[in-house]
């Protein structure tokens, strides 16, 4: 393929494609408050499941860990908040600082192992934060949780209005977008790639590997404490199944259902579980056994997720989101 004539027409393509996504985003509140929060939900998930993925899909580093810093962020600006009465933007500062310093410490000592042991330990870095939450009970309300916070207003705005909410949360989620999307394009994103593809390879071409994982694992988390503190002002309350290692296997299943290693794919995939979720689990309480279902389905008959498929079939230009 040549690589010069089919650019023009990628950049085309990405460009009508970011143009149709920012005029659904534009759209949604026309639905009414149920939907507008329904897309909510999905946006504040798809921008966690945007930053595992760039560890599992494009770094080749599977995390069930990924929760700590998404609830770490969620914790800060509601404690922050509820505690100390401090305003709910610096919450989010705070909030995201500390996944950023949590994924780094995190990340030292889990990125010089790879494969099963890499995971076990982002689990059990999880599964200790978790377990502070649920003992610290003054703080964090234990497993009743921690309500009370009040979302601040935006220039004049409250925040208590769905739609400016929603905003917000749609700002949120573009600003990861395309932070990711450019990361990926970059000489680091290509570097990533390489070590996910024959990390020995890169190791003998000079690469400082370890430093690479390390740096793709503090920006995932970053990004997941903003999707956090997002989580904080959407819900006003936050409790510790968020720091679960339950929550990271949720992003697993959203990164995987809707395409590793495509930005857009995590989106769509956490659109699946989350509207699968609220429309099956109205009707029974085994929701999760359909979820299972089409998960066996996917790994089955679509191995790069709903998302690849579309890549696989469709447009040369949609290619490039890969």
């Amino acid at each position: 393929m040549n690589i010069n004539s089919s650019f023009p027409a990628s950049a085309r393509g990405r460009q009508l494609a970011a143009s149709l996504i920012l005029f659904a985003l534009a759209a949604v509140p026309l639905a009414g408050d149920y939907f507008t929060s329904l897309v909510a939900e999905v946006l504040v998930f798809a921008i966690f499941a945007m930053s595992l993925d760039l560890i599992v899909g494009y770094t080749g580093l599977m995390s069930f860990g990924h929760a700590a810093f998404f609830g770490v962020s969620a914790y800060a600006v509601t404690m922050l908040g509820v505690h100390a009465g401090i305003s709910g933007w610096w919450g989010m500062l705070t909030g995201i600082g500390l996944s950023a310093v949590f994924a780094l410490i995190i990340g030292f000592f889990c990125v010089r192992v790879s494969g099963i042991p890499f995971l076990m330990l982002t689990m059990a870095f999880s599964q200790l934060l978790y377990s502070v939450a649920v003992k610290w009970r003054t703080m964090t309300g234990g497993t009743d949780g921690l309500p009370g916070f009040v979302r601040p207003s935006f220039f004049g705005w409250s925040l208590d209005d769905r739609s400016v909410l929603y905003w917000l949360i749609s700002a949120g989620f573009v600003f990861t977008w395309w932070c990711l999307r450019q990361l990926i394009d970059s000489p680091l994103g290509s570097t990533m790639i390489g070590v996910r593809e024959n990390e020995q390879r890169m190791r003998a071409i000079g690469y400082p590997v370890q430093r690479i994982k390390l740096i793709s694992f503090v920006i995932a988390g970053t990004f997941a404490g903003l999707g956090g503190a997002l989580y904080a002002f959407f819900n006003a309350f936050v409790s510790a199944d968020i720091l679960h290692w339950v929550l990271s296997g949720d992003a697993v299943l959203m990164v995987i259902l809707g395409g590793a290693c495509t930005i857009t794919g995590s989106v769509i995939g956490a659109g699946i579980f989350l509207m699968l979720k609220h429309v099956i689990s109205s009707h029974t309480d085994y929701w999760m056994i359909w979820v299972g279902v089409l998960f066996i389905a996917c790994v089955m008959f679509l191995r790069q997720g709903v998302w690849g498929l579309v890549l696989e079939r469709g447009p040369r230009w949609l290619r490039s989101d890969r």
